[in-house]
């Protein structure tokens, strides 16, 4: 067997005492962390701007103490968030809230199919309109009488997700303990690595930060580049909508909140693009009829094509690596068991779980970890990092050898 053994060989009792005492706390703190439920939700977003802000933090720290980098970050977020709370939200809101009143009207869905029918007078050949209107006339009754149930319960439906967003970001704005703890993550990292090197036995060390590691880069890349990918689409798609809002004969209506919804869509892997264009061309057949919704339906499709064939190979790359037929499935079932954000991180847990079971099976197979995290996708040999890099970390530690000899030479660390 090369390398470091899995397991040191012969234990102390100190080792043992140790090993049981991280597993005790592991399993309490996963307990907790059960019990804590939706409780914790603010912190969930709060992880996620760590993996966003961590990067900015390392290399400002480069020129400038790392609380002041944090500062700086944290002065820049809030010049941001003023301008949007001054330029962007009031329309944003005005928008939404009509756009609901609009939908939620029970004569909307009616006038819709009116215009609809005058359209088809108007473009449709005369040849063509006895089969189809024969067609129409034998499910017009049906579709006329529930007109009024389906509008009253698109409206209640829309209106209770827009109250619980605004329910959910007034939480968020509203539990200011998130920055404060925020601070003191992007500060203390280099000190929790230290802090867990001098707990570890140094025989240890490597298979706990390869699997550290594994896991943080599944998670630090996916969520990175899907909020990077639902910043560009989201832009992307308010730009275009405006652009195609100024041509003759078009008209669409509600560009901000069709541009948010596609830019949040766009976080949901696979279907995202699908998610955020339903709605939107939907929205505009009520605005402005069947052509300006085949106008945003073309829009939705050049935004997706320029996603898939030049952003998704640049921005997320193979971060992820999953099947798209697996991914499916895991969509479906994280989606039953955790709601929205098990459909969110399905890409990026499924992932980590798969590269985990390979490194524990080298590892079980005789191999050094260097050389099973040499052999997993989408990793490379790399000699440990320093402790000022801190986690979370941007790749994992691989050389176990150049672990396992500086302990040697300095056992206290």
């Amino acid at each position: 067997m090369t390398g470091i053994p899995l397991w040191p060989s012969s234990p102390s009792p100190r080792v043992v005492a140790r090993a049981a005492l991280i597993g005790l706390a592991v399993v309490v703190v996963i307990g907790l962390i059960i019990a804590a439920g939706s409780a914790l939700t603010p912190f969930i977003f709060g992880l996620a701007l760590t993996y966003l802000l961590m990067p900015l933090v390392n290399w400002l720290d480069k020129w400038m103490p790392r609380w002041a980098a944090i500062l700086l970050v944290y002065a820049a977020g809030l010049l941001i968030l003023a301008a949007l709370l001054i330029f962007l939200v009031p329309p944003l809101v005005n928008q939404t809230i009509r756009l609901v009143a609009n939908v939620a009207r029970p004569d909307a869905l009616e006038q819709l199919v009116a215009d609809v029918v005058d359209w088809y007078h108007v473009n449709v050949p005369p040849e063509f309109q006895s089969p189809l209107e024969q067609m129409v006339q034998s499910s017009l009754p049906a579709i006329q009488e529930n007109l009024s149930r389906i509008a009253a319960a698109a409206g209640a439906f829309l209106l209770s997700q827009v109250r619980q967003v605004f329910s959910l970001l007034s939480f968020l704005v509203g539990f200011l303990i998130v920055p404060i703890w925020l601070f003191y993550v992007l500060h203390d990292a280099r000190k929790a690595r230290i802090f867990i090197n001098r707990q570890l036995d140094y025989r240890l060390r490597p298979d706990f930060w390869n699997v550290w590691g594994i896991v943080d880069r599944s998670l630090s890349a996916y969520i990175r580049g899907q909020l990077t990918l639902g910043l560009i689409v989201g832009v992307a798609v308010g730009i275009m909508l405006a652009a195609v809002d100024l041509i003759p004969g078009i008209n669409v209506d509600y560009i901000l909140p069709l541009a948010l919804w596609a830019g949040i869509a766009e976080l949901v892997p696979m279907i995202g693009a699908m998610l955020g264009a339903i709605p939107a061309v939907i929205v505009t057949i009520f605005v402005g009829g069947p052509v300006s919704a085949l106008v945003v339906l073309a829009v939705f499709t050049v935004v997706q094509l320029v996603e898939n064939n030049y952003l998704v190979p640049r921005v997320i790359g193979e971060s992820v690596g999953v099947h798209p037929a697996i991914l499916i499935i895991v969509l479906v079932v994280f989606g039953k068991l955790f709601g929205l954000l098990g459909v969110i991180l399905a890409a990026p847990v499924t992932a980590a779980a798969r590269d985990l079971y390979l490194y524990a099976y080298r590892r079980l197979s005789g191999k050094s970890p260097s050389e099973a995290i040499a052999h997993l996708p989408h990793f490379r040999e790399q000699p440990e990092a320093k402790p000022s890099a801190g986690p979370p970390a941007t790749a994992p530690v691989a050389s176990a050898s150049a672990n396992a000899s500086a302990a040697r030479d300095n056992p206290t660390s």
